[in-house]
C-alpha cells in the first residue's frame, strides 16, 4: 500500500528498533512487532500533533477604520429573535449595536471576500406575519485582541463588501476607547 520495497520496510523497522520504539519478536509463525512504552508515548505525541493541526483554527486578519452606522444594528440586536440565536451559536448576549468598520487595504478586503466562501455559523431567516427577519452569517472573531466578538454578515445588507460589522457582549467603542477614524484589527476565526 505504501509502495515501499520489503528491504525498505526491514530497514525502517531496524531503525525503530534501534531507537527503542518497537520490539521485534521472531517466532515460527513469523514476526510480531510491538510498540515499547517509549514508542507508545511517541505515537501518542504524533497523534496529538496531527489532531491539533487538523482541528486548529485558521484566522484571517482584517484591518479597517471605525465609522458611524445608521443605528440599524441596535434595532436588530434588540430583537429577541436575534439575541437568543446569537447567544445560542456564539455563547454571548450581544450588546445592542454593531461596530462598523471600513476596510481600507487590499489584503484585508481580499480576506473579507474569503469569508463569503468560508464556513460560518448561521442565524436562519425568520418569517413573521408582517416582516421577514433575514438570515445572518456569524464568524467568531477578536477585535484588537478582545474576545468574545463576531463578524456579522447579514445575507441582505445595504453595506458594500468594504464595510463589516462586529458584535460583542461589550459596548466596543467604550471598552476599547474607540472613536470614528480609529484603526482596528479584527482576527476572524474560520
Amino acid at each position: 500500500m505504501l509502495n515501499f520495497s520489503q528491504q525498505s520496510i526491514s530497514r525502517k523497522l531496524k531503525e525503530l528498533e534501534d531507537d527503542k520504539l518497537i520490539v521485534r519478536i521472531i517466532s515460527k509463525e513469523g514476526e510480531i512487532i510491538r510498540l515499547t512504552e517509549e514508542g507508545e508515548r511517541f505515537l501518542s505525541s504524533c497523534l496529538s500533533s496531527l489532531k491539533d493541526a487538523i482541528l486548529s483554527l485558521h484566522s484571517l486578519e482584517i484591518k479597517g477604520n471605525i465609522v458611524s452606522g445608521l443605528g440599524e444594528g441596535k434595532i436588530f440586536l434588540s430583537m429577541d429573535y436575534y439575541k437568543s440565536h446569537i447567544n445560542k451559536v456564539m455563547g454571548f448576549d450581544p450588546y445592542p449595536g454593531t461596530l462598523n468598520i471600513v476596510i481600507y487595504d487590499k489584503l484585508s478586503l481580499e480576506n473579507r471576500l474569503l469569508l463569503d466562501s468560508s464556513p460560518s455559523l448561521i442565524v436562519p431567516e425568520y418569517k413573521q406575519k408582517d416582516r421577514v427577519l433575514g438570515a445572518v452569517r456569524l464568524y467568531p472573531a477578536s477585535i484588537n485582541k478582545l474576545t468574545p466578538a463576531a463578524v456579522v454578515i447579514p445575507l441582505r445588507t445595504t453595506h458594500p463588501k468594504s464595510v463589516i460589522e462586529v458584535i460583542s457582549p461589550f459596548h466596543l467603542r467604550e471598552k476599547l476607547n474607540l472613536k470614528d477614524g480609529d484603526e482596528v484589527t479584527i482576527e476572524v476565526y474560520v
